[in-house]
């Protein structure tokens, strides 16, 4: 994972899971992935499967 000035490698991934909202307006589908940081921290990762791009939740 990488944040500005910052690097850190992904030691291991946790649960992952799915999600689909709002499809009567505009759709929201995401796949959501904990994983565990190099020194133990957690993140959650979100792909947004309509556009492709990687976010981190905040």
């Amino acid at each position: 994972m990488r944040e500005p000035g910052n690097v850190k490698r992904v030691e291991s991934l946790g649960e992952n899971w799915r999600m689909d909202d709002e499809w009567w307006r505009q759709p929201i589908v995401r796949r959501y992935v904990e994983v565990v940081l190099e020194g133990g921290g957690r993140v959650v990762l979100f792909e947004d499967l309509i556009t492709g791009e990687w976010f981190v939740q905040t």
